[in-house]
């Protein structure tokens, strides 16, 4: 088959993907915006040149060859810029000494974009949890790619699972989310990540980023037994687009009689 025709054929997927996704009103005023919105359309940071990785072009559920189980809830990968992961990991505030002490997340890592911009800063490890077969090999490749070009500061790990039965690893925790999931499966994956907390307590930060294309997942999803607080949030504007994040943190939970009072890993 010509590189033409599966080119097309990815460009109808995801013309179909996004239709149910965010509906045809929705979809024509996201493609005009485009069009008058030289910024917005400039996602690629110019990582994938310089080495020789993919990370940056998108790809929907059903060209990831997610489970059928999975795919309704999933949403297409999509790159984090480079700028607004700093953006939120200077937003979340957390002192030097906690953050590389903590164990770094990035739940449906996809190609491994966040999980190689975030090793190339001091933490305890770098994990990427990725529940697709195919973007977890591009990803070992892109984590190849970067390695030998000696840019990762921290210890990287992929790991080829479904987020919501992944084991919460102890230590302090930084649990990236780039809109992976619909509020279902990211409800799922929340309460699995409180479940841990309340088990074993300790300071964790949810750091979650929504594109454009998708609804954002309401507050109701984070803040799942009240252990979580939006500790704050931001956005970044182009002329017909604003990207938005927020940070979700447990220390106000933490001060709570019964937390202090909970047994703690060794």
């Amino acid at each position: 088959m010509s590189s033409m025709l599966l080119s097309l054929q990815r460009r109808f997927r995801f013309v179909r993907y996004s239709v149910r996704a965010i509906g045809v009103r929705t979809l024509v005023r996201n493609m005009l915006g485009f069009v008058v919105d030289r910024e917005a359309r400039s996602h690629d940071s110019g990582f994938d040149r310089r080495f020789g990785t993919d990370t940056t072009e998108g790809v929907t559920p059903e060209d990831a060859a997610l489970p059928e189980a999975r795919r309704a809830g999933a949403t297409m990968y999509l790159p984090t810029m480079d700028q607004d992961l700093t953006a939120m990991l200077d937003a979340l505030a957390w002192p030097d000494e906690l953050r590389s002490a903590a164990t770094f997340i990035d739940i449906g890592s996809g190609k491994g974009r966040v999980v190689l911009l975030a090793a190339m800063q001091r933490f305890r490890e770098v994990v990427g949890v990725e529940l697709s077969a195919s973007l977890h090999a591009i990803a070992m490749h892109n984590v190849a790619c970067v390695g030998e070009a000696g840019a990762l500061r921290s210890p990287v790990r992929l790991v080829h699972q479904d987020a919501a039965t992944y084991a919460i690893p102890d230590g302090p925790l930084i649990v990236y989310l780039y809109h992976p999931f619909r509020e279902d499966i990211a409800s799922e994956l929340v309460a699995h990540v409180v479940a841990s907390c309340t088990a074993t307590p300790r300071p964790i930060a949810i750091v979650y980023g929504h594109p454009t294309l998708q609804p954002s997942l309401p507050a109701r999803v984070f803040e799942q037994g009240d252990v979580f607080r939006k500790a704050t949030d931001g956005v970044r504007r182009t002329r017909a687009f604003a990207q938005r994040w927020s940070i979700w943190t447990n220390l106000a939970w933490l001060a709570l009689p019964h937390a202090r009072s909970a047994p703690r890993a060794a």
